[in-house]
Order: C-alpha cells, then structure tokens, then sequence
C-alpha cells in the first residue's frame, strides 16, 4: 500500500480562473507528479455534525444505487484553511438569508396586492399562512445549518416578525367576510 496505507488522505479542493489556461495546467501537472487522482466526483463539503453523518449515511445507500459515493472525514492542515472554510459557510448562509428576505418581502408585496385588489377572503388567508409557515421553516432549517452572523439571522427575524403582524392584520380583515357566510 505505500506511503499512503490505511485511511490517510490528503484532498485538495481548488479553484483556478479558466484563463490563463496554464495556471490550470500547472496545478494538474503538479498535482499528478504527486501521485493524485481527479475522480469524475462531484464535492460538497459539511461540518462533522451527528445530524450531518446520519443524513449522509442515508444519502450514501440513496446515491449507491445509481453511482458512486465516497464520503471520507476530513480535517484542515492550518488556520488558514480552516478560517477559508468558515468563510465560505458563512457567505453560503448569508445568501440563503438573503433568499429568505426577498422571499419575505415578496409575501409582503402579495399581502399589499391583495388588499389593492380587494381579494381579502379565508382562503387567500389560509394560503398565505401556509406561505408563512413554510418561510419560518426554511428559516429554521437554515439556522440550524450554523455559521449564520447574528446580524443576519436578527434581519430575518425581524422580517418574518414584519410578515407574521401584515398576516395578522389581512386575516382581521378577511374575518367579517369569513363570518358573513
């Protein structure tokens, strides 16, 4: 088995702008005289969290059926990848919040919609709150990812906060006519 006996790898992730080619070449070159192989594998990469290995133990026998899975524990050489790394998690989830709150503001807009339009009745109410309820849960499941910045997370409360209170005050609105019938 060589130097590399057991379960002890290196893996490189590395991204490289297309031109010039020859910064491209001269990484794959290098990294071959090394030894490495590029697996035709697609990469993700998620922290080593107990809900993480469980879901990608599922993931593995799902994937397994029609291709291939390699799933290895890994861990930063230095301060410098692990700080990369942290960064690249916090700007994904930042953008996640972003998406949150354009779909938020996009709740609002329909609630102003509606009421322009005068279509306040129980059934737009009940849709609306399913939209909000699914908002909230897609919050949810992306604070629970981690690496969010508080700043972030507090703009997006305060929006669903915003979007819950515009909810309540269609829903006063759309009550009469509830009760009319």
């Amino acid at each position: 088995m060589g130097e590399s006996a057991g379960n002890k790898w290196v893996i490189v992730a590395y991204d490289l702008p297309n031109e010039p080619s020859k910064l491209r070449v001269r990484a794959w070159r290098n990294f071959k005289k090394l030894g490495a192989i590029y697996p035709p594998v697609s990469l993700c990469i998620l922290p080593a969290s107990e809900r993480g290995k469980a879901a990608v133990s599922q993931l593995r026998s799902e994937i397994s059926k029609n291709g291939t899975v390699l799933v290895m524990n890994a861990t930063a050489l230095d301060k410098q990848d692990i700080t990369l790394l942290a960064s690249m998690f916090r700007d994904d989830r930042r953008r996640q919040y972003e998406e949150i709150l354009e779909e938020c503001q996009e709740f609002l807009d329909e609630i102003d919609d509606n009421l322009h339009k005068g279509k306040v009745t129980s059934e737009e109410t009940d849709e609306l709150e399913e939209a909000l309820d699914a908002l909230k849960k897609w919050y949810r499941g992306t604070k629970e990812k981690r690496y969010g910045r508080a700043e972030d997370t507090l703009k997006v409360e305060q929006m669903l906060t915003k979007c819950a209170d515009a909810l309540a005050r269609f829903s006063d609105k759309a009550q009469p006519a509830k009760l009319n019938r």
